[in-house]
């Protein structure tokens, strides 16, 4: 189900159900092609409205977006993550059975290896993204 059936709300088979019945009520031809006629104005209204709701719904959506980037917290989330993460991965390898020795619990690697992978991959392909997109904008 896409936003534009949501909004129109099965709009089509109420308007299809009205002609069938208009098809037994008219006797004429003439009659009948003007309800006709009449019943396809409204369903286009109805899916332009649906259109111009879907496309302000959107519009809402992307404002919800940009005002949530424009506050200095929301724009040190992912650094800060980043941050902790090598941190905690600095602790774990130095403080974990290390004493006497130089050893990393094998446990933690593969955690710490897919953590490190992904928020490094994410924040700088992210942050790439932006920079790309920031530019074409100003073109």
């Amino acid at each position: 189900m896409n936003l534009t059936s949501l909004f129109t709300g099965g709009i089509d088979k109420v308007i299809d159900s009205i002609g069938n019945a208009f098809d037994e009520l008219f006797t004429s031809d003439d009659e009948r092609n003007k309800a006709k006629i009449k019943l396809m104005q409204i369903r286009q209204d109805a899916h332009i409205e649906s259109f111009k709701l879907a496309n302000a719904y959107e519009q809402s959506i992307d404002k919800r977006w940009k005002s949530d980037n424009e506050h200095f917290i929301t724009r040190l989330v992912r650094p800060a993550i980043v941050i902790f993460l090598f941190v905690l991965f600095g602790a774990v390898v130095i403080s974990d059975g290390n004493i006497g020795q130089f050893k990393i619990n094998p446990a933690y690697i593969p955690v710490l290896q897919t953590l490190l992978v992904t928020v490094t991959v994410a924040y700088f392909g992210s942050r790439g993204a932006e920079k790309i997109s920031k530019t074409l904008k100003k073109e």
